[in-house]
Order: C-alpha cells, then sequence, then structure tokens
C-alpha cells in the first residue's frame, strides 16, 4: 500500500532532482528520503529513479508516474481542506505564481484587499519565468497567471485581459540611427529582444491594410521586460514592450513611439487552475477577486 508522505517525497525529488536537494527542502535526514522512496518503490514494484554518484533521473516508470503522484497528493490535500473547512470560509495556505512584471504591477497591490476579506488565507507568491506546476503540492501553485493559455480538461482556464504592445527608443537611439517609416526600414535598426536565449527573433507586425514580417539580430537580448525598458531609456535600440509598461516614458519625452500604426497582436492573460478536482475555497474565492478587480478595471490598458 502507498504511503503518502513517501509519495510526497518522491515529488520532493523530482522538484529538487536530488537526494539531497529533496533532504534539505523537506529538512530531513538524506538517509529518512532514501528509505521512504525505497519504501514507494518496493510498493509499487518498480524502480523509480536512475541512481549514479553525481545525479538522479526518473526511470520510464518514474515519467509515468509524476501525474499520478501529484493527483494522489492533491486529492488527499483537498480532501483534508474539505473536511477542515466544511462550514467555514476560505482558509490555509493560497499559493500563486506568475511573472516578475505581471506580479509587481498588478498582484502584489491586491494581495492586501484579498486578506482583509479573508483573514484566515496565507498566501505565497512566486515570481519570475519558471513554469510551476498546478496543484497542492510541494512547488506546486494553487493559481498561475500566465500569458498564455493550457488546453487541458484538468485546468481551469479562464482569460483576465490583453496586453496590447508599443514600439519604442530613445530621442538620442533615433538621433543617432535614424526614424524608421515602415516597417521594412527596421531591418536596418538595432532592435532589442525581448525573451530568451535562442528565440527565434521574428516581429510581426499588423498594419492597416497588410501584415510586415521583420526577421533580425538582436544585439541585445533580454528576458525581462523592465531590464529591456532600461536599455532602451539607454539608448540600446528599438523595444517592443508593454504599452503600460513605457507609457509615463511616452508622455515624459524619454521615449519615442514608433510606426504605432503596426502593432504587434495582444498577448492574453490567462488565470488557471486545477478542476480535476473540486478547486478548495480559496482558490475559487481568489479567482472571483481577481476577476472582480483586474478583470474590471483592466489596468494594462492605457492610453498614449
Amino acid at each position: 500500500m502507498l504511503h503518502l508522505p513517501d509519495v510526497e517525497v518522491f515529488l520532493e525529488i523530482v522538484n529538487a532532482g536530488s537526494f539531497t536537494g529533496a533532504a534539505r527542502a523537506l529538512r530531513a535526514p538524506k538517509s529518512s528520503v532514501a528509505r521512504q522512496l525505497a519504501r514507494l518503490e518496493a510498493a509499487l514494484g518498480t524502480p523509480l529513479f536512475e541512481r549514479s554518484t553525481r545525479s538522479v533521473a526518473l526511470t520510464a516508470h518514474g515519467r509515468t508516474f509524476v501525474s499520478h503522484a501529484r493527483r494522489l497528493l492533491d486529492d488527499a490535500v483537498e480532501a483534508e481542506a474539505a473536511l477542515r473547512d466544511a462550514g467555514k470560509g476560505p482558509s490555509g495556505l493560497l499559493t500563486l505564481a506568475t511573472t516578475g512584471l505581471i506580479g509587481r504591477r498588478f498582484i502584489v497591490p491586491g494581495l492586501a484587499g484579498f486578506r482583509a476579506r479573508h483573514p484566515q488565507v496565507r498566501m505565497a507568491l512566486w515570481l519570475g519565468a519558471k513554469q510551476h506546476a498546478l496543484g497542492s503540492g510541494p512547488g506546486e501553485a494553487d493559481v498561475a497567471i500566465r500569458l498564455r493559455s493550457v488546453a487541458s480538461p484538468e485546468v481551469g482556464n479562464r482569460k483576465l485581459g490583453e496586453i496590447a504592445f508599443a514600439m519604442v527608443a530613445s530621442p538620442g537611439y533615433l538621433a543617432r540611427a535614424g526614424l524608421p517609416e515602415e516597417p521594412e526600414d527596421l531591418a536596418a535598426h538595432a532592435i532589442l529582444e525581448l525573451g530568451p536565449a535562442g528565440k527565434h527573433n521574428r516581429l510581426v507586425l499588423n498594419g492597416p491594410d497588410r501584415a510586415a514580417a521583420i526577421t533580425y539580430a538582436p544585439p541585445i537580448q533580454i528576458d525581462d521586460p523592465e531590464a529591456v525598458r532600461l536599455a532602451a531609456l539607454a539608448g540600446g535600440g528599438i523595444a517592443v514592450l508593454p504599452r503600460f509598461l513605457i507609457a509615463e516614458d511616452v508622455r515624459a519625452g524619454r521615449l519615442a513611439l514608433l510606426l504605432d500604426a503596426w502593432r504587434q497582436a495582444p498577448i492574453p492573460i490567462h488565470v488557471l487552475f486545477r478542476t480535476h478536482v473540486t478547486p478548495p475555497l480559496r482558490v475559487r474565492a481568489y479567482v472571483d477577486y481577481l476577476f472582480e478587480t483586474l478583470g474590471t478595471t483592466q489596468p494594462w490598458v492605457v492610453d498614449i
């Protein structure tokens, strides 16, 4: 028979990538982690990891078991919460994951307001590019706010809004390099890349009567929009950034709008949460709060 603490240890090893990392996260001796994994493997009748002196890697059976393990732990956590919270309001730890920019600009300012309504809920917010799995297990997020959707029958996927983009450059850069008048002129300019290394450097702009696709070699590539903004302000080149991020710079004359009749397609903001089990009250309450506040005000929609 499977023991849930052993399943939790298995998932922690998966998340940490090592027995040592799992033991550190669980605050348990490495020998206990190894013993619990051995008991789980014995119960399942198959090895879950291939061990070496330097690392561990999932076996084929281990990879298959990951999703089942997460579901087992999620179901146990939610069953316990449902019985504990019956007749009560939302409570417990609510874990959230989103990008740094969305989190700082829009999610963090609303945390205190949500807790004022639901003081029994504790909140943990993870900011960054890492895509946390959805669920209630170690390293998983109850709710994720992401700039993409997930097509899965197990995931609730609600569109919160859309982020529009603008092309900008500093007056200093334009004085040196000239003002692009058509999308094709961009081929002669330094275009700052917002995205991870290895991203396909291609910009598609939709104009009044046609679309234009520009391929370029970025002189500077950064995976953080606020850092790309700073590079543009310093005269590093042309950047395509969320309009809400550069609106004040444009109004103050620090950045100039370029080719504003040509727009990159907006990117939708999605709120994601697991639905294969009934979401706990804290998740449902927070999703409703997001749509009541941000969904109504749409603070990322700005006029420039």
